[in-house]
């Protein structure tokens, strides 16, 4: 099966492939609240320090290819439903930079933080709530995280399959929309199944506790970048 790069771990010895995988996940979610609250200004000097870090890392969203297309529709449809409830160019395009921000820092936190690691740090966290059993929980977060890329993975498969087949999506849209649903959801079954199987012949135990990540000193300035920048991004106007 052909994989995409689209939410997949590239192993590199970058910043924030070090970062503790649980503060650049709370970073995220700090930032996607900001995002809620800021002005456009706001909004572009977040986006300006994630192109940053795109560039640091190398992220290699040039390659991404049609991978992107499900987004820049979805960007299309806000900046229309923006129009008719807000009809402002500069509403419409704070919106529409909102989603991509946040759409382009959850490709930074896939590119750079490995599922499993994910999870190692998350259970460290969760152990700590009372009445949860923090590795259960991370083992579940693990496995849906490996499931977004898989989703990517099947649907290139599809079109690649297509493509060489000669099949023409102009013909009849509606009915290839359908029928590649139905394709996606079929094969995803299908390597869920194999997946599952997997998990049985090694024996995967959820529960199992696994050395966790500890925090290091990049953690500490990478949490001052994100409250620094949070805070310029509030208070410009």
């Amino acid at each position: 099966m052909a994989q995409s790069l689209i939410f997949h771990y590239r192993e590199a010895n970058t910043f924030l492939n070090r970062t503790n995988p649980f503060i650049k996940l709370l970073a995220l979610m700090s930032l996607c609240t900001t995002l809620v609250a800021t002005n456009l200004y706001g909004t572009l000097m977040i986006l300006f320090i994630v192109i940053i870090l795109m560039i640091i890392t190398k992220l290699p969203i040039l390659k991404y290819g049609n991978e992107l297309i499900f987004f820049i529709i979805i960007s299309v449809f806000i900046a229309i439903t923006s129009y008719f409830s807000e009809k402002t160019k500069i509403s419409i395009i704070n919106s529409v930079l909102k989603f991509d921000t946040a759409i382009l820092m959850s490709f930074l936190l896939a590119d750079s933080s490995d599922p499993s690691d994910i999870a190692r740090s998350l259970a460290n966290v969760i152990n700590h709530i009372p009445f949860i059993n923090g590795w259960k929980l991370a083992s579940q977060i693990e496995l849906t995280l490996m499931f977004i890329p898989l989703i990517f993975d099947v649907s290139q498969s599809i079109q690649e399959a297509r493509k060489a087949r000669l099949e023409s999506t102009l013909r009849n849209p509606i009915k290839f929309v359908i029928n590649f649903c139905i394709r996606l959801l079929e094969n995803l079954l299908y390597k869920i199944d194999e997946i599952a199987y997997a998990l049985d012949a090694r024996g995967f135990n959820p529960e199992l506790e696994r050395d966790t990540i500890k925090y290091n000193s990049k953690d500490f300035i990478f949490i001052f970048i994100v409250i620094l920048l949070i805070g310029i991004s509030l208070y410009v106007k």
